[in-house]
């Protein structure tokens, strides 16, 4: 933690009272209207607050607390946070997460008149995306699937969130938000949340097998019927009937390739890379219907994908070393 700067390291002094700045972070999260995007907000600003005023509540009082600091001290919290990050090794993409939660919050501060600067001064570092897309060949998926004991009833669940997770390529984030009225058994389609669509839903078609596998799932679970309780829940004792984590998911994923005897390191998001993969193989490369499958709003991401499927860099060096 070495480079931090804390809050009570800072001389400051708050004038602040407006009752309504008071619920500011409450403010900040519920006009997420993504689910997964508050529990992010709400993760990042967490680990942002825990550092620079430790042992002490991230609650509306201390995010003004911070706000009320000056533009020099506020830049030279944030870039010492950023710096401490970058030392933990975390990934570009995850810092820049991060940092965008807490610029939100400067920026609601500014609409609460409790801050006049903003940190745009504090730039996004680069990222390189998508080095590895290729994820496992179709054998190791089959070997997945027959990993999972479809006789039991958590075995039914995470059949279905893995036929999801392979025959749709959704996101992990995307398969906690379903609830059972988002599912369409007689029309093989469910309403899915999707990435950047700030809550709004998307109808996606699924195969027979997945609706059916779907419907076996809610009929076990006698959730059937329940259109408002989410499709997916936990089934750990001290959380038995709550809405499935992403985390979750990713520790399901992790449970069957492990039994499958998979050994590379796998994740949720690893597993639609896979299926983007396999789907572009199929289609024989085309970019067009493979971003149907990906909901990619960039068909050059998919592109991405395709250029590492047949590493066309390779084909030409090795073309070029034939020539010496």
């Amino acid at each position: 933690m070495s480079g931090i700067i804390t809050l009570r390291s800072i001389t400051y002094a708050s004038a602040i009272t407006q009752n309504d700045s008071k619920q500011i972070l409450e403010v900040l999260l519920t006009q997420k209207r993504s689910e997964h995007t508050r529990r992010a907000y709400s993760h990042d600003l967490r680990n942002f607050f825990s550092l620079i005023a430790p042992g002490r509540e991230l609650t509306s009082d201390l995010a003004r607390e911070f706000l009320s600091l000056s533009k020099t001290q506020a830049i030279a919290v944030v870039v010492a946070y950023r710096n401490h990050l970058f030392e933990q090794g975390l990934a570009p993409a995850t810092i820049n997460r991060r940092i965008s939660a807490i610029k939100s919050l400067v920026e609601m501060g500014q609409i609460f008149d409790i801050c006049n600067y903003d940190l745009e001064v504090i730039k996004n570092e680069k990222v390189r995306p998508y080095r590895d897309t290729k994820g496992i060949e179709v054998p190791e998926v089959i070997k997945l699937f027959e990993a999972i004991d479809t006789s039991s009833l958590g075995g039914k669940r995470d059949y279905s969130i893995m036929r999801l997770l392979w025959s749709n390529a959704l996101r992990r984030g995307e398969i906690p938000s379903l609830d059972v009225k988002h599912f369409k058994y007689a029309r093989c389609q469910i309403e899915v949340s999707g990435k950047g669509r700030n809550g709004e839903r998307e109808l996606v078609t699924i195969s027979q097998k997945t609706a059916a596998s779907i419907s076996d799932w809610l009929q076990a679970s006698n959730a059937a019927d329940k259109p408002n309780e989410p499709i997916f829940i936990s089934l750990d004792p001290v959380r038995f009937g709550n809405r499935l984590t992403g985390e979750a998911i990713r520790l399901i994923v992790i449970k069957y390739c492990k039994l499958a005897g998979i050994e590379k390191q796998m994740s949720p998001h690893r597993v639609r890379h896979s299926a983007i993969t396999e789907a572009l193989n199929q289609n024989n490369g085309n970019i067009r219907a493979t971003q149907k499958l990906s909901r990619h709003s960039d068909p050059r991401t998919v592109i991405i994908y395709d250029d590492n499927r047949v590493d066309l860099q390779g084909v030409l060096t090795r073309q070029l070393d034939d020539l010496i």
